[in-house]
């Protein structure tokens, strides 16, 4: 179960995402996949083919490195590196042209039936924001707040 799990996670970025091919999700994905935080009219196969369609408008060349698994009886752990061009208007900013680099773990929770049912992740988005260009670094956002 470890391997098998740790062979849906690489599939989950390598194929499905990178490639991409949206419609591996139709044999790693549960048909009731919906995590509470996909804010996505959609669920199992559907609603992830929805997020790649949606993040390839915003970086069509949008490629995941898996750095590392970690499988176990019901999960895998992946970390991962990404890489992509800001090409299409999202979050209200228009597209800038460049480039960005970012990491994160992904945790995806798998059926007995090898099916991925959940998911869990992280990834620093203001990072990718202050790469673009779009906010301050951080430690620079005390000044653009207003002082009584």
């Amino acid at each position: 179960m470890k391997q098998r799990n740790e062979s849906i996670g690489r599939r989950w970025f390598e194929e499905m995402w990178s490639k991409p091919d949206p419609e591996v999700a139709d044999e790693i994905v549960d048909k009731d996949y919906n995590p509470e935080w996909v804010h996505i009219d959609a669920v199992g196969p559907a609603q992830v083919k929805h997020e790649i369609k949606y993040f390839r408008s915003i970086f069509p060349d949008l490629k995941y490195e898996v750095i590392e698994t970690a499988g176990e009886e019901d999960r895998v752990w992946v970390r991962y590196k990404a890489t992509g061009t800001h090409e299409g208007n999202a979050w209200g900013f228009e597209p800038t042209k460049k480039k960005v680099d970012f990491e994160g773990a992904t945790i995806l929770y798998i059926s007995r039936e090898g099916k991925i049912i959940d998911r869990w992740g992280a990834f620093c988005f203001y990072e990718i924001l202050m790469d673009l260009e779009l906010v301050p670094p951080f430690w620079e956002l005390s000044k653009h707040f207003k002082k009584d």
